[in-house]
């Protein structure tokens, strides 16, 4: 074979591996290029991905306040959509928590409870049936939203650690008023509730005193320390008298 021939067999060869390198790098550099937060409408158009979980609230509708100064709202500060409250002194282990309620008239989305910018409660169809307070280094919360009753305890890193509905859901406690209903969220009667340093006692509200009853529901007591909470233990029936 000539010596040009072998010169050009190996220029070809050459030409060939660079082309090859150069499609693997190609794929290399668009595999690690970071996939744009869009994602593509049926149109075509780009739409970005709205990662905010909190919704634009004007100026005049934001509130600074107190727990303290909230639990005494009987409405809220704006009508026709959102009031923000931002709750500003909530310290729980010398630990500030952020906590925001975000209300609207107009069933708008984001709306809730948040607590270090997650969403511990998801609706709040009126500011005035949301309470808080401190006791031992525990945010607790009273919710009466949707015609139920709620107790829930967060610790300082914002972590959930009690949920009264959730434990009614589980236990299935009877309420010995009557013997054969469980007492839930839905049936405990929202203005019996006490939250003190170590237990939070509640009624059940089965009866209504009527037809001759004798009693009008039970009252429970749950006691805890630290983040372990007691099943809730019957105290006594409620008298009609």
């Amino acid at each position: 074979m000539k010596r040009e021939d072998k010169q050009m067999i190996l220029i070809y060869a050459l030409i060939l591996i660079v082309i090859v390198l150069v499609v693997i790098l190609a794929k290399v550099v668009k595999q690690s290029v970071p996939k744009e937060n869009q994602k593509k409408t049926n149109n075509g158009t780009a739409q970005k991905v709205d990662i905010n979980p909190y919704p634009a609230v004007n100026d005049e509708c934001t509130f600074d306040i107190d727990y303290a100064g909230y639990n005494n709202l009987t409405m809220s500060g704006c009508q026709g959509g959102y009031t923000r409250y931002n709750i500003n002194n909530i310290i729980l282990d010398e630990k500030k928590l952020d906590v925001t309620i975000i209300y609207s008239d107009k069933e708008q989305p984001k709306t809730g409870l948040y607590i270090n910018n997650r969403r511990a409660l998801n609706t709040i169809d009126n500011v005035a049936k949301i309470k808080f307070g401190i006791f031992e280094n525990k945010l607790f919360i009273y919710d009466t939203t949707n015609n139920e009753a709620n107790a829930l305890a967060f610790n300082s890193k914002g972590n959930e650690v009690y949920n009264l509905k959730t434990v009614l859901e589980k236990k299935k406690i009877k309420d010995l008023s009557t013997g054969e209903t469980n007492i839930s969220s839905k049936t405990l009667d929202p203005n019996s509730f006490t939250f003190q340093e170590g237990f939070i006692e509640f009624n059940s509200a089965s009866n209504t005193c009527e037809k001759g009853e004798t009693s009008k529901g039970s009252r429970y007591k749950v006691t805890y320390k630290n983040e372990e909470f007691s099943d809730p233990e019957f105290m006594q029936l409620i008298s009609c008298s």
